[in-house]
């Protein structure tokens, strides 16, 4: 079993970083989502015996192993 890091994009700001938020009929203001920090993906860890597996449970995101993992993955199998 490896650990792997899963990269989701955010729900709240649907990937982008930023919430808009409309003031008046015409004017908007921009602030960083707080969930994210800004970053537009959430990140998180987990245990899988292969990226397969954790593709197969997160189809949508980027995966790599964790940066103490002995995982090897071939480039490009992860993204």
């Amino acid at each position: 079993m490896s650990q792997f890091d899963i990269h989701v994009a955010c729900k709240e700001c649907d990937g982008y970083g930023l919430i808009e938020t409309r003031v008046s009929v015409d004017r908007y203001t921009q602030r960083d989502c707080a969930d994210c920090d800004g970053l537009g993906l959430i990140m998180h860890t987990e245990t899988y015996d292969s990226v397969e597996d954790a593709k197969a449970d997160y189809p949508e995101s980027f995966i790599r192993p964790t940066k103490w993992n002995t995982a090897s993955v071939p480039w490009g199998a992860g993204t």
